[in-house]
This record gives structure tokens, sequence and C-alpha cells, in this order.
């Protein structure tokens, strides 16, 4: 064997090594780091609504926290390819309908949407590492060319998780 294959098949084993200790350890444990992050992120928002801070009947509490249920409930089964192909689909630099309904939401639900769609952005970056390096490089040359909105892509974001539909694992109350 040749000083060459032995360079490639250290290679091949390294990353193999690296892809599952990200698989087995690093990407579990983000996961579930960032889904604890939003569960308490809903109950806080319960609980808001529970001492009269939120009303429940209101349209924009009930967009916070279905979108809040779906980033738990959905997206960890979602890679950042899914997203992609929906600004592939949905003309990515467009008005999209999640900014049209933000005018009529509080400030606190406001920053829990927020924070709930960079959560959600977060786990599908975690579920396509690969991806993510080309992505970002992606998003790099698209930002040198003045064509690159991080506020549009939150906001494409937000559109993404509120069109999908809630998994029958988890009911909303």
């Amino acid at each position: 064997m040749n000083q060459t294959t032995a360079n490639f098949i250290l290679l091949f084993v390294t990353a193999l090594l690296i892809s599952v200790f990200y698989w087995q350890v690093v990407h579990k444990v983000l996961i579930q780091h960032i889904l604890y992050r939003l569960f308490a992120r809903r109950d806080a928002l319960r609980r808001a609504a529970i001492n009269g801070d939120e009303d429940v009947d209101d349209d924009a509490y009930r967009g916070v926290e279905s979108v809040i249920c779906k980033t738990i409930s959905v997206i960890p089964s979602i890679s950042l390819a899914s997203f992609v192909c929906f600004l592939y689909n949905n003309a990515f630099f467009g008005v999209s309908d999640a900014g049209k309904k933000r005018n009529d939401v509080s400030p606190q639900l406001d920053r829990w949407l927020d924070k709930t769609v960079k959560d959600a952005l977060i786990i599908m970056v975690l579920n396509s590492p690969i991806l993510s390096v080309f992505g970002f490089c992606a998003a790099v040359l698209l930002w040198l060319a003045g064509r690159f909105s991080r506020a549009g892509v939150i906001r494409q974001a937000e559109s993404f998780v509120g069109d999908l539909p809630i998994s029958g694992g988890l009911q909303m109350a």
C-alpha cells in the first residue's frame, strides 16, 4: 500500500469518526437543549395568558403558540434543504404573509416569535451540517452582492414554519 492510499484511508476513518461523534453526541445534545428552551418559551407564553398579560382568544397569541408548537414537533425532523426548496419555490425576497401578521403582535409576543424562528433555523442548520457550510458561503456571496437580507430570511422562515402542518402527537391547549 502506498502513502497516498494510506492517507486516504486515514482521512476516511477520521471523517467517519467525526461524523459518528457529531450525529450521536453533538447533534442530540444541541437539539435537546433547543427543544427544552422552546418548551420553556411555550410555558412562559401560556403563563402570560393565565396571568392575563396576553389574550388567549387573540389571533396573534394563537399564531405565536402555533409556531412554537410546530417548531417543537415538526422542525427537528426537517433539514435545511427543505427550507431552501421553500425559498426557491416562494420567491425568496418577496413580501410574505408573516410580515403582515406581525403588525398586530405585542412586543413580548414578537420577541418570543423571533426567538422561536431563530431556534427553528438553528435546528434546520444542525440537521444538515454540510449544506449549512455551502449555504453560509452562498449567503456571504449574496450579502456581498447586496442581495441578502437577514430579516428577509427570518420572515421567510417564519412563513415556512407557519405553513407546516401540526404533528399529530402534540396537541395545542
